[in-house]
């Protein structure tokens, strides 16, 4: 699937088979809803959680990634309520979820959440994609006083698109396997850290120049980056019932991971609405949603993991807590 951007609809309107086909995930998954804790004090970010529930598989010889996925969701299907849910497809996995995130947040409980989409005959549908600005071997900011998701509830709280159902889904799974891969990343990550610590050489002599001490310590990020263990990331946002305003709603979800940019390298996310003159494409978008199947995926560290997929411990109207 590719994403286009600036060309064509940002949206399509579901008829009732396609409401039908679109609206059930082709695969089974297992979900656990978080239902916050009241009066407790929440880690910035979940590192622990993160390493607990890291499963690495690997199938013919080592070479294919077969790790499981896991799926963090942030669902507003109303403006009164907002869920977090994280889900699996395996009873196992769901099993390690629940204890991990337990033994990081005391108090937290869990209930089932739901698998389908928020969609309908006549709604409108679309996607925005999010990416890295630049090469993923440049880490996103990782340190925070409080968890950074609380920046991307934000702006779903129950006066902001009353008239729109919004999902924001973050993908993840270990690196594993794929040795060809992995080598083309760091012989990458390898190069920019060389670049950035070597002498620049301008258009004439006396303009060459050393390393300056802010390239020498992104070269160091990359550096770091490159020697921990790394996750396949996908993250969208769906946005159902906006209409001609889709790719409107899509930028106003979008700003709150602006929290994730990082002075020191520079990296950040942006965020590109699908767009295309035919449907197929935004129904794509929607399926891979749908069934929680990676698409425009990148690398990130655990510590940047862990901070994506943190438990906010804003206090908003929507939130739902724990009953």
């Amino acid at each position: 699937m590719g994403i286009f951007s600036g060309v064509g609809n940002s949206y399509v309107t579901l008829d009732e088979a396609t409401e039908k086909q679109l609206g059930q995930p082709s695969e089974r998954f297992l979900t656990a809803q978080v239902q916050l804790p009241f009066d407790t004090e929440l880690p910035a970010t979940l590192d622990r959680f993160v390493k607990g529930i890291t499963e690495y598989q690997t199938q013919l010889l080592g070479l294919k990634n077969t790790s499981p996925t896991v799926a963090f969701e942030i669902q507003r299907f109303d403006p009164t309520r907002i869920r977090l849910q994280f889900a699996v497809q395996s009873s196992r996995l769901d099993r390690k979820v629940r204890t991990h995130l337990l033994e990081q947040i005391p108090g937290i409980n869990f209930k089932e959440g739901t698998t389908k989409l928020p969609l309908s005959d006549s709604v409108s549908v679309g996607v925005g994609v999010l990416t890295l600005r630049r090469k993923d071997v440049y880490p996103l900011e990782t340190e925070f006083e409080r968890p950074p998701i609380n920046s991307v509830i934000t702006p779903l709280h129950p006066d902001a698109m009353r008239d729109t159902s919004i999902v924001i889904q973050i993908l993840f799974k270990p690196m594993a396997g794929n040795p060809v891969g992995k080598r083309i990343w760091h012989r990458e990550a390898s190069k920019e850290s060389r670049n950035l610590r070597s002498e620049k050489v301008g258009l004439l002599p006396w303009n060459d120049r050393d390393a300056t001490p802010r390239e020498k310590h992104q070269a160091r990020r990359v550096d770091e980056k490159a020697g921990s263990p790394r996750f396949k990331v996908s993250a969208r946002i769906l946005a159902v019932g906006a209409d001609e305003y889709t790719a409107s709603r899509i930028k106003e979800v979008s700003g709150g991971f602006n929290v994730f940019a990082s002075s020191d390298t520079g990296q950040s996310f942006r965020t590109t609405t699908v767009r295309s003159l035919r449907k197929s494409p935004i129904y794509r978008a929607v399926e891979a949603v749908r069934d929680r199947s990676f698409s425009h995926s990148f690398q990130l560290s655990t510590q940047e993991l862990a901070a994506l997929v943190s438990i906010p411990d804003r206090e908003q109207e929507n939130l739902i807590k724990t009953v």
